[in-house]
């Protein structure tokens, strides 16, 4: 920290010697000396003995820097008065003696100061030289932290304080001081990032550190906005000189308080850090020297597992001559062996790979000889690393692959605590890199810290814990008997239960088929299997040791929602991004993109399950397995991360910081909530920083229960710092007028209330990031929606009409990422309103006629806001619906889109004007849905050339032909293909070679189709097909049998219905 404390300092001084030259006063010697006295130390500044004393004179120069500054703008004001003064009056030459008098006070003054700051820094640096060794450590930064998201922006505010010349000299001293406090536990945080060592009273010392980041930044933050807002001319500055006076005493108090804090703080940091650290062992899980685990592979099949073996395969059969290498990693227990067996079996790997090899359980020291079957004395001489070995290994791997194409899978590999993983890749890779014959080396590694890195021949394939609808698949394929009807009903409890991991699943299946299948019976297993944690041990451990601070407060997060709720991906970001865990030290990616990564870092620990996916394979649904949760509930609350949530005898609940209310009884603040009670109990609210109900009941009594505590809660002076508020799903919640007092509020969750009018203190809540009105029965949006400069994301419900109102003033929401849901009108404010917003992502929009009169009205506004979507180069996702008065599909106008580098999803409702359009979409496109478009010309000819194009719906008439064809080596990426009533469409013909990647394949209500295409017999990567609606197909397929059944009979799901 003090080497950072010079650097800042220099910054200063060279700046002063450059821009600021004429604030010398005769001392630029001095200032020239001290800054080469500090340059030449300025890195060993951090192992000098005087720490407190080399602040203290830093701190004294800072000081004499900021007086020259500001005396010199004074004189310079002083001789501009004087000028002006003598054009008019004669002033006498004595009073010029007296003001050279003062200068040359000044100039001695000055100069008396800095020849003692130069003596003792001086005296610091000698006797350091004399006492101690020269030593450097640096520090490994992560992109995402702790440190940059809680603690570097409360940095940068008092560094903003201590810069500001017209405040009082010890208000300044005080924000370098607390500054440096700062930034000396940033550098621990930093520190035990690295190491990921914090024990749980180390997680309660770190919230209660963000506690005091979030006062100073609300401190610090609320006193330059004022300043801001109250610059004044000279004559009302001397007017309101006592209350700036009293307004930077109280704001030195309240730093003085906050530097009484921060220091207790950093006094405690050891505390932080666990006392006894295995750390011979650093990349070996407790687990992983436990008993080995069971092997189920041969029990299972393709279910459940398919899109995994895709993807593998398609790395294994690539067309590169080079050896390739897959590391499958994954905790014990989640199907590794089983992928690598499914995969090892299949007909495809066989014709590929005539020779394979299976190795199980290998180790650095013995996996060359079980991969070749050879016990060579000389293999056994000489440890991995040794050059001799690699020798020896690289002509036994020459001649063993000499003339033939291997695939090897080592199952299982484990790396001794001796081994340093990648040293031990770098030996290997120098051995097998060079074969040239397209082998294929194939590992299942549970460690991924001991997998080897990813480079252009070698990838990491982190498998998943099991969603929702693969569990229930894998459970009731391996399950022995029938599930009776009545069992379906524990369905939810089955799928909880195992949480997505393979060994729960078959354990609970084993447990099941040796019962009585009886709902008490089933239900007994159940709960008794919950409590078992050993399958999640590794998973605890690797939390526990491994996991970095600000992906442990993201997992704290799941702690604030049921458990086994379900959780929407885009509900989880959007609270992360309210409560800074998305920051980064650069500003490339967004807070969402890094808040998504972490949620996907989060998933490949199998800390996280996904519970439901979206057609193109993105997270829809997400949870903490159950558990987990369990157990990690305990863990935030110990680390102060969640309180109030404990049993309502305990009464040493201490500060809340995230209020969840889940309407249980027992919860200790379900009666603050619910029962309305004294008003005395809620200072515990005080520093509440998010709030979230999941009170879900129907009727009007769970709208009024939160509107009544909000307003005693905020009337109690408390959730003054809250940053969420997130009430999705609360049936209609009675706002209090008083919320508009929340002004530091990011997040405003209303989606799914069906609130019928957005309250008028919405024009207070000018710190909104996201508001989330979908499902509302909104129709308006007040004006003051405008003024919401921070805004990023607004949600709104087309089905109600949410439309905007006229800009009135110059404002737009500049920083507008997300417009979703929002209703055009021809009256509404596009050419100049909406259009100004230009950094949208992602854009919704339904337009749609509101009298008949008005077409050549509403004809210029699509056209306006075509225009608009032209000049958005940053959109990634566009939703455009067109209607006329009666709700059927109008007018669309859209111009090219190529130049759209980043958008990668449409859906498009409305003709086409531009029937070109098709051809001038951009290459990035992944998910393209038409719906009435009224294309005339088949457009897959066109849509078969964008090489990234994954998923394509064509719903009713989006083409109006008669004919399709999906040419050679068309769509080559392509997985999804739906087309839905295409009432016209009689042929479609698919050639050999074509849709190579196709998976999921839906025909729906297009009647006149005569048959299926021939093709279809050579895609076989297709997995499923839906038929329905197909007369003339179905007449020709019965029975599953016959020439057209030929065509789709190697298709593994195939559903029909007439």
């Amino acid at each position: 920290m003090m080497r950072q404390i010079v650097l800042s300092v220099l910054g200063k001084i060279s700046n002063l010697l450059i821009q600021e030259s004429d604030s010398l006063l005769g001392v630029e010697d001095q200032i020239q000396c001290i800054e080469t006295l500090l340059r030449r130390y300025a890195d060993d500044s951090c192992n000098v003995c005087q720490k407190k004393l080399l602040r203290k004179t830093i701190y004294d120069l800072e000081d004499v820097i900021d007086e020259l500054i500001i005396k010199s703008a004074r004189r310079s004001n002083r001789d501009v008065c004087i000028r002006y003064v003598s054009a008019f009056v004669h002033l006498p030459m004595y009073f010029f003696y007296f003001l050279a008098l003062v200068d040359l006070l000044d100039h001695y003054r000055f100069r008396e100061r800095l020849e003692q700051i130069k003596i003792k820094i001086s005296v610091v640096y000698t006797r350091w030289l004399q006492e101690a060794g020269y030593w450097h450590k640096s520090f490994g930064v992560y992109d995402v932290g702790i440190g940059y998201s809680v603690i570097s922006p409360v940095i940068g505010l008092f560094e903003a304080l201590a810069t500001r010349n017209e405040l009082r000299p010890t208000v300044r001293r005080q924000a370098r001081r607390l500054r440096d406090e700062f930034r000396s536990l940033d550098d621990f945080l930093k520190d035990i990032e690295q190491s990921k060592q914090l024990s749980e009273v180390g997680m309660a010392w770190m919230e209660e550190l963000c506690d005091v980041c979030r006062s100073a930044e609300n401190v610090v933050g609320l006193f330059l906005q004022r300043m801001k807002n109250g610059r004044r001319g000279p004559f009302e500055n001397l007017v309101w000189a006592p209350l700036n006076f009293i307004s930077q005493r109280k704001l030195f108090l309240q730093m003085a308080s906050i530097n009484r804090k921060i220091r207790d703080i950093s006094g405690r940091r050891d505390e932080a850090i666990p006392r006894s650290i295995s750390g011979s062992n650093n990349d070996q899980s407790l687990y992983q020297q436990g008993k080995p685990l069971p092997r189920d592979a041969d029990q299972l099949d393709m279910v459940s597992f398919d899109e995994d073996v895709d993807a593998v395969m398609a790395q294994l059969l690539k067309d590169d001559p080079r050896c390739i290498t897959i590391s499958i990693v994954g905790v014990g227990g989640i199907g590794k062996t089983n992928l690598a067996k499914l995969i090892y079996d299949s007909q495809t790997i066989a014709d590929h790979f005539p020779n394979r090899i299976w190795v199980s359980r290998a180790t650095e020291f013995n996996i060359i000889e079980q991969i070749f079957s050879v016990k060579d004395s000389t293999l056994v001489s000489y440890p991995f690393w040794h050059e001799k070995f690699a020798y020896t290994v690289r002509q036994l791997v020459n001649a063993f692959f000499l003339d033939k194409k291997y695939l090897i899978v080592v199952d299982d590999l484990c790396l001794t605590e001796l081994c340093l993983p990648r040293e031990f890749w770098t030996n290997m890779g120098r051995v097998f890199n060079d074969i040239p014959n397209g082998a294929r080396i194939l590992f299942t590694i549970r460690n991924f810290r001991q997998a080897p890195p990813d480079t252009e021949t070698s990838f990491i394939y982190r498998l998943h814990l099991r969603s929702h609808d693969e569990s229930w698949a894998l459970f009731t394929h391996t399950l022995k008997v029938n599930i009776l009807p009545e069992m379906q009903n524990l369905k939810g409890h089955i799928i909880r239960t195992c949480g997505g991991l393979p060994k729960v699943i078959l354990k609970l299946r084993e447990l099941l088929s040796q019962r009585d299948a009886t709902l008490e019976e089933w239900s007994r297993v159940l709960d008794r299997l919950n409590q078992d944690q050993e399958p999640w041990l590794e998973i605890l451990d690797e939390i526990n040791k491994y996991l970095p601070l600000y992906l442990r407060r993201c997992l704290f997060y799941f702690g604030l929602f049921p458990v086994g709720r379900k959780i929407p991906a885009r509900r989880l970001i959007a609270l992360w991004v309210a409560e800074g865990l998305g920051c980064q030290q650069s500003n490339e990616k967004s807070p969402e993109h890094v808040a998504e990564a972490c949620l996907r870092e989060l998933m490949n620990y199998n800390m996280v399950q996904v519970t439901e996916k979206k057609l193109n394979g993105r997270v829809k649904t997400c949870c903490l397995p159950e558990a987990l949760q369990v157990h990690w509930f305990s863990k935030a609350k110990e680390a102060n991360f969640l309180q109030g949530h404990s049993d309502i005898s305990n009464t040493n609940i201490g500060v809340i910081r995230r209020l969840a209310d889940h309407l249980q009884q027992n919860d200790a603040i379900f009666d603050d909530i619910h029962c309305h009670n004294n008003a005395s109990s809620y200072s515990r609210y005080r520093d509440v920083v998010s709030f979230l109900s999941f009170d879900t009941r129907e009727g009007s009594r769970p709208g009024e229960d939160i509107g009544n505590f909000l307003d005693r809660s905020i009337s109690s002076n408390c959730f003054r710092f809250l940053w969420v508020l997130d009430l999705e799903n609360v049936y209609r919640p009675k706002l209090p007028k008083a919320v508009g007092q929340l002004t530091r509020l990011r997040y405003l969750g209303l989606r799914s209330t069906y609130l019928e009018m957005l309250p008028v203190f919405i024009n207070k809540l000018l710190n909104l990031q996201t508001l989330d009105l979908k499902r509302t029965c909104i129709n308006t949006l007040p004006c003051s929606i405008w003024k919401m400069q921070k805004l990023r994301h607004l949600f709104l419900d087309e089905s109600f009409r949410n439309t905007f109102v006229p800009r009135q003033e110059e404002s737009s929401l500049v920083d507008l990422q997300t417009l979703w849901g929002a209703f055009v009108d021809e009256n509404s404010p596009v050419r100049n309103g909406l259009d100004t917003s230009l950094n949208i992502k992602k854009l919704g929009l339904k337009c749609k006629i509101s009298v008949p009169s008005q077409n050549a009205a509403m004809s210029s506004q699509l056209v306006d806001v075509a225009n608009w979507i032209v000049k958005l180069k940053d959109l990634q996702s566009l939703r455009l619906k067109s209607f006329d008065e009666s709700g059927q599909p109008w007018d669309l106008h859209l111009q090219s889109l190529v130049e759209h580098v980043d958008l990668s999803n449409i859906y498009l409702v409305g003709k086409l004007k531009n029937q070109h359009l098709v051809s001038a979409l951009p290459r990035s496109l992944i998910d393209l849905t038409l719906s009435a478009s009224g294309l005339v010309e088949d457009p897959m000819q066109t849509l078969a050339k964008l090489p990234n194009l994954r998923i394509v719906r064509l719903l009713s008439r989006s083409f109006t032909g008669k004919n399709m064809l999906c040419s050679f080596g068309g769509f080559p990426k392509l997985e999804v293909l739906k087309f839905w009533e295409l009432e016209l469409l009689e042929e479609w013909n698919v050639e050999e070679g074509a849709l190579t990647s196709l998976k999921d394949l839906e025909i729906r209500s297009c009647g006149n189709l005569k048959m299926l295409p021939d093709g279809l017999q050579h895609v076989r990567t297709l997995r499923e097909l839906k038929l329905t609606k197909l007369p003339m197909v179905s007449s020709r397929i019965k029975d599953n049998l016959g020439g057209e059944w030929n065509k789709i009979a190697h298709i593994r799901h195939v559903w029909k219905e007439d």
